[in-house]
């Protein structure tokens, strides 16, 4: 029997809001299986922050805000609940990908401690990277599956990527991908299906994937499109209760999703009466779907 995807991206960890400790708690009381942590950001010289703080530099773990997250992870693994665990790399409104650019362009020790700094979230208990590219530089798809093509090679990452809008791009970068390995290292699109990306329907871009066909490498097109929803109280729309994602992951034929985000959860749960259990429980509900040959 295959368990559909239940995502969480996962904020509010730190700064004044100081969501550690419930969201860890919140997280291992649920059925959530898919835990992606938003969001990495990259400095000009290669080293991380996670979000406002300090993540890694120089190929050092930042002592407080690692052992946070690793801690996390290290509880998620041993409880047999994380069936994947990705760092997400961007967000809108930031230059992460133009640091990556400018990086790999011109080499040398930033490069290495770009690469070095990845691997210390590798070695944290991370299987792979989610990349979040929200920015506006003339060449998306070759510098994205540049990256992807290095993070997997340099250290076996796996990838997902997390669009809102342009199908085309993302589906050639996965065509870019196949030219360079032969096979595909990015197992997913986390579509995001709230905000900007609100007009998004999975099947369109299901579609497109069957369209591309062998390509892009995928096998199995309606599970690599993992629809990303916000959940109520968020101030993104369409805020969706539990019973609501459940619904909409069946119109959409979706084998589960992943929720936007847990700190609006927890924010919002006084309010709503929501937690982030009743939200993994919506996305494990939906109906399972056996994509047709």
């Amino acid at each position: 029997m295959t368990t559909n995807l239940a995502g969480a991206y996962i904020t509010g960890l730190f700064g004044k809001s100081d969501l550690l400790a419930p969201t860890q708690s919140e997280l291992l009381a649920s059925r959530m299986n898919d835990y992606i942590f938003w969001s990495v950001h990259v400095n000009p010289d290669g080293n991380l922050h996670y979000n406002d703080v300090p993540l890694v530099t120089n190929g050092v773990l930042d002592p407080t805000t690692g052992a946070g997250i690793g801690g996390i992870i290290s509880a998620a693994r041993k409880a047999g609940l994380a069936q994947n665990v990705w760092f997400s790399v961007g967000s809108g409104g930031v230059s992460d990908f133009q640091n990556i650019q400018s990086i790999l362009n011109r080499g040398g020790a930033n490069e290495a401690n770009l690469f070095a700094n990845f691997q210390v979230l590798m070695d944290l208990g991370a299987d792979g990277f989610d990349l979040d590219y929200e920015e506006y530089l003339t060449e998306p798809a070759g510098l994205i599956s540049r990256f992807t093509i290095e993070l997997n090679q340099r250290m076996g990452a796996k990838l997902t990527y997390c669009p809102y809008y342009g199908v085309s791009m993302w589906i050639d970068c996965l065509k870019a991908n196949m030219t360079e390995l032969g096979s595909q290292p990015v197992v997913g699109f986390n579509l995001q299906c709230y905000a900007g990306g609100a007009s998004n329907d999975p099947r369109i871009w299901v579609q497109e994937i069957h369209r591309a066909g062998s390509s892009i490498g995928v096998s199995n097109a309606q599970a690599f499109v993992r629809p990303g929803m916000a959940v109520a109280g968020s101030p993104s729309a369409p805020a969706l209760t539990p019973s609501q994602m459940t619904a909409q992951l069946n119109t959409w034929q979706s084998p589960g999703g992943w929720i936007w985000n847990t700190a609006n959860v927890l924010n919002s749960q006084s309010k709503t009466g929501y937690s982030i259990t009743d939200y993994a429980s919506a996305m494990l509900a939906a109906a399972p779907v056996v994509e047709k040959a």
